[in-house]
């Protein structure tokens, strides 16, 4: 059961990253902890990670987000939702604090960048096409089987809801991918299980997909353990990480086991293969494959505006032409 804590955001509301595929868009995370419950998180290992079942709720995150906009000579051409937490978690509150988020900056014609495993709700995914080409959107599926996705990512909305959310965005002409962080190896690897992953997103009528593979922190390795009650599947998967060599990422004073570089570049070829015959274009994420490099896209493309006008008039009043 999840503990929803209430509490003022007394940081900047628009964050910056130190991983390179966030260094040009300011992020928001609308909570601290996140009800997905993923075990593999590798926001586990945060400082300020409230633990498990905890979410805190910034209930001053829209008023301080319109304060720091208004300080701000240019408003952002997009922000991204969210570096270490979902913006669609199973929480009422969470859900209406994300559709009146949403709603202000794209009215404000500030582009939506964002990663879910989550059920986004009718109401909000109508807003999201009805500024569709506003919206960059990426999709986390790690498998195509939902029994895996229950041990894993226990409160994150099932492969069908989100495969059906994709379809409709793609439809919709929302620039969606899927996000394949992170593949687990020994579970999720099999020629089959690349195979019905690749042709599942295809049929959503998505063209492009990230991966990686699962890396290890201490707070994931004390996850893991304590989460897959199957010795001889937690086992299997952990072996495979014990030649692995700690490797620095992308991000300030950061490091992980990865996979040993000659395993995941051949599990890469594998898939980018078996992608390529679904038309499904694959990309590696290279925060997470230093060693390897490329682009994930996680926050989408968009067109180059050097310029952006103030969201404010000279008073300091919120500027209400059309969006």
């Amino acid at each position: 059961m999840v503990n929803v804590i209430w509490a003022k955001r007394k940081s900047p509301v628009l964050s910056s990253s130190n991983l390179a595929c966030l260094a040009h868009i300011p992020g928001i995370n609308l909570t601290s902890g996140c009800a997905h419950d993923c075990i593999y998180c590798y926001a586990r290992g945060y400082s300020i990670f409230p633990g498990d079942n905890d979410v805190v709720i910034y209930n001053n995150i829209l008023e301080k987000l319109k304060s720091e906009l208004l300080r701000k000579r240019n408003k952002p051409h997009a922000v991204y939702f969210s570096p270490s937490s979902d913006i669609f978690q199973p929480i009422p509150e969470v859900l209406e604090l994300s559709h009146s988020i949403l709603e202000f900056l794209l009215s404000k014609d500030i582009g939506i960048a964002f990663l879910t495993k989550g059920y986004i709700p009718d109401k909000t995914l109508n807003l999201l096409l009805n500024y569709s080409n506003r919206v960059r959107a990426q999709i986390g599926i790690i498998t195509h089987d939902d029994n895996i996705r229950r041990i894993f990512e226990p409160n994150a909305a099932s492969i069908d809801v989100r495969l059906g959310q994709m379809a409709k965005m793609a439809a919709g002409g929302i620039a969606v991918e899927a996000r394949l962080v992170p593949i687990l190896p020994g579970i999720a690897d099999t020629s089959d299980s690349i195979e019905r992953l690749c042709a599942t997103i295809s049929n959503a009528g998505v063209k492009h997909a990230a991966i990686s593979t699962l890396f290890l922190r201490p707070a994931i390795a004390a996850s893991l353990k304590q989460r897959i009650l199957d010795k001889g599947t937690l086992d299997g998967l952990l072996s495979l990480y014990k030649d692995g060599k700690r490797l620095a990422v992308h991000a300030e004073h950061s490091s992980v086991i990865p996979l040993p570089r000659q395993k995941r570049e051949g599990f890469y070829s594998r898939f980018r293969q078996v992608a390529k015959k679904y038309g499904v274009e694959l990309s590696i994420c290279g925060c997470m494959n230093p060693d390897i490099g490329g682009i994930c896209n996680i926050t989408g493309k968009w067109p180059e505006l050097v310029s952006r006008p103030s969201l404010f008039d000279q008073e300091g009043q919120l500027n209400n032409g059309p969006g």
